[in-house]
């Protein structure tokens, strides 16, 4: 495995860590949806910008391009006073889309370069569109069902990020 698929892995390893809390964070009535949001974004803010500066020799902005998607749902939680469900369906879907642009990016790079892991890159951006408007609609329950639907979201968004370099690593092997 190369060091820009290590990199990934980790960073995709961490990113499921992250919504494994994030889901046992409402065992312990931790529902405070506004704060778990800003640790979300911040801690994926964090994660991504390491990635970045780590991978910037190989030219990859993926990193940057997540870093600042959650940036800037970070500023939206921070401008946005009361935060209702319908803010916070808001604020995912504006990440979400900022994400599926980066992924619909490193899709056409993949297809640029005639590489068949494009193929992967169109599913990946299939299933992650999937399960986040399946979040957004889910967001209009109480605060614990939203905490465990942002959980489960992130938790698929984690493991999609895990399949990329494995995905790579194997078709490489091939």
């Amino acid at each position: 495995m190369k060091e820009k698929q290590r990199v990934d892995l980790i960073s995709g390893l961490l990113l499921t860590f992250i919504a494994i809390v994030v889901l046992i964070l409402p065992s312990f009535n931790i529902v405070e949806t506004k704060n778990i949001y800003i640790l979300i974004f911040s801690l994926y803010t964090l994660i991504n910008l390491i990635r970045f500066f780590v991978l910037r020799k190989t030219k990859d902005f993926e990193g940057l391009y997540y870093a600042f998607a959650s940036a800037v749902c970070i500023v939206e939680l921070f401008v946005i006073k009361n935060i209702y469900s319908k803010e916070l369906a808001l604020i995912l879907f504006t990440w979400i889309a900022l994400i599926s642009l980066a992924k619909l990016k490193k899709a056409d790079y993949y297809s640029d370069r005639k590489d068949r892991m494009y193929k992967f890159g169109i599913l990946d951006l299939v299933l992650f569109l999937l399960a986040g408007i399946i979040a957004c609609i889910n967001l209009a329950y109480p605060g614990d069902v939203q905490i465990l639907v942002v959980g489960f979201f992130f938790l698929v968004n984690g493991i999609l990020e895990i399949f990329d370099p494995i995905v790579k690593s194997l078709i490489a092997h091939s």
